[in-house]
């Protein structure tokens, strides 16, 4: 393989992801959603500084759990 297609693979990887180019149904699409919604649920909201938000999120809410 030539090096030149080498280096554009991870560009056309980065640019599907950037504009969501992937079908619905494929391994990709099912990968970006995944981890979009593990950002929402595992993201503790003092970490993006929401004024309404309160708790540890629920990565806190486990780890009470454990402990």
């Amino acid at each position: 393989m030539k090096m030149s297609r080498l280096l554009t693979w991870p560009l056309i990887i980065l640019w599907n992801a950037l504009f969501w180019t992937y079908d619905r149904a494929t391994w990709q699409y099912d990968l970006m959603v995944i981890a979009i919604l593990a950002f929402v649920w595992l993201t503790p909201p003092t970490w993006l500084g929401d004024p309404t938000a309160s708790g540890p999120g629920l990565v806190g809410w486990l780890l009470t759990l454990i402990n």
